[in-house]
C-alpha cells in the first residue's frame, strides 16, 4: 500500500528503461524461435543488455516455457516445457501484441516479490510467443524524487532510514514448514486463534477447549514431532467462520508480506476462524485488523502501492485486545 510513492510514474519509467532492450531482443530471437539452443545463446548474449534483470527466457503463445531459465552466470534447461499459462503476466497479456509490465508476484525461482518485462516475439504477423524478463523489486531503481510520504503528507527525512531493516532469522529460514505445522493445528488439532511474531521468533496458540488462555512456542518447539500431541486431534469447529482452505491463503499470504521488503515488513500476524479476523502489525507503523476476505481479495500490488490517511482509503484501526472479545465483533461500520 505504501512502498511504491507514485506507482504510475514507477512504471512509465521502468518500462522505458527496459522495452528497447527487450524490443531488440525480441527481433532477434525471431530468426532462432524454432532452435532451442540457439535461442538460449541468443538470450545469453544479450542478457547484459536489460539493466537490472534477474532472469529472461522465452515463452510461447500457449504460456510454454520453451527456453531455458538464463541468469547473469547460467543456463539452466530443467525450466524447458514448464507451464506458465497461470502466471500473472500470462493471464493478463494474452493475447496482447505490446510490451507489458506484470502486477508485482512472489518469484517460484526466489520466493521474493518481482516483476516481469514481457515483450511479444511478431514474425510479421504471426504472432510467436514471449520474450520474458524477471527483475527482483529489491534491486529496482523505484525511487523517486518526491517530497510525498507514504500517506501523502510532507516531509522531510526519509522514514525508512530509522526504521530497522529486516534480519532473516530462524522463523524465516523455516517458514514453510511452520506454516504447515499452523495449517494443521488449526485445521485438525482445535486451535482456533494463532498469533506469530516473526521478530521474536514466537508463536501463540488458543485452543478451542481452553479459549482464555494461550501458550507460547518457541521455533524449536513447533518444529517438534511430538508438538501434534500437546492438542488433541479433534473435527473443525462447525461455527468457523473461515474455510480451511483460506487458512492456508492467509499463511501463505503473512509469508509474502513478511518477505516483501527488507525495509517495509510483516512483524506480526494473527487470525482468528470463529469470527474471520486477521491482524497485520507492520515495520511502519500501527495494528490493522481486516476481515479474511477482505485480505485476501487484495492484489498482492496493492501492498506496495501509496495508500492516503482522508476518506475512507486508509484502513480503521480497531481497539481489540483479546480474541475471546472479538468473538462477535461485526465489521459493518468500518470502512476498508
Amino acid at each position: 500500500m505504501w512502498m511504491k510513492q507514485t506507482i504510475g510514474e514507477q512504471r512509465q519509467r521502468m518500462t522505458g528503461l527496459f522495452e528497447p532492450a527487450l524490443l531488440n531482443l525480441s527481433k532477434v530471437c525471431v530468426v532462432v524461435w524454432s532452435d532451442l539452443e540457439r535461442l538460449d545463446k541468443v538470450l545469453s548474449t544479450h542478457f547484459a543488455s536489460i539493466p537490472h534483470c534477474h532472469l529472461v527466457y522465452a515463452v510461447d503463445k500457449f504460456g510454454k516455457q520453451i527456453s531455458s531459465n538464463i541468469s547473469t552466470n547460467d543456463i539452466d534447461n530443467s525450466y524447458r516445457n514448464q507451464d506458465l499459462s497461470r502466471r500473472p503476466y500470462c493471464v493478463s497479456l494474452y493475447p496482447k501484441r505490446h510490451f507489458t509490465l506484470s502486477s508485482v508476484y512472489i518469484s517460484h525461482t526466489t520466493g521474493r516479490p518481482c516483476i516481469s518485462a514481457v515483450q511479444p516475439v511478431m514474425a510479421g504477423q504471426q504472432f510467436l510467443g514471449f520474450v520474458v524478463a524477471d527483475f527482483d523489486i529489491r534491486h529496482l531503481p523505484l525511487s523517486l524524487d518526491s517530497k510525498t510520504s507514504y500517506y501523502g503528507q510532507p516531509h522531510h527525512d526519509n522514514p525508512a532510514q530509522k526504521r530497522p531493516r529486516r534480519l532473516t532469522n530462524l522463523f524465516d529460514k523455516y517458514q514453510d514448514d511452520i506454516q504447515g505445522i499452523l495449517n494443521k493445528l488449526i485445521s485438525e488439532h482445535g486451535v482456533f486463534h494463532v498469533m506469530i511474531h516473526y521478530a521474536s521468533t514466537q508463536v501463540l496458540l488458543w485452543q478451542i477447549d481452553n479459549p482464555y488462555e494461550y501458550r507460547i512456542y518457541e521455533i524449536e518447539q513447533l518444529l517438534d514431532p511430538d508438538m501434534y500431541l500437546v492438542y488433541p486431534r479433534c473435527s473443525y469447529p462447525e461455527k468457523a467462520k473461515v474455510s480451511t482452505r483460506t487458512i492456508q491463503q492467509v499463511l501463505k499470504r503473512f509469508r509474502t508480506l513478511r518477505l516483501a521488503d527488507d525495509s517495509i515488513y510483516l512483524r506480526s500476524g494473527s487470525l482468528n476462524i470463529m469470527n474471520a479476523m486477521i491482524s497485520l502489525t507492520f515495520s511502519c507503523e500501527g495494528t490493522e485488523y481486516w476481515p479474511t476476505d477482505e485480505f485476501l481479495s487484495q492484489n498482492i500490488c496493492d501492498w506496495f502501492e501509496t495508500r492516503p490517511v482522508n476518506g475512507n482509503e486508509h484502513p480503521h484501526f480497531i481497539n481489540v485486545s483479546h480474541p475471546a472479545n472479538i468473538s462477535n465483533f461485526q465489521f459493518q461500520s468500518c470502512h476498508f
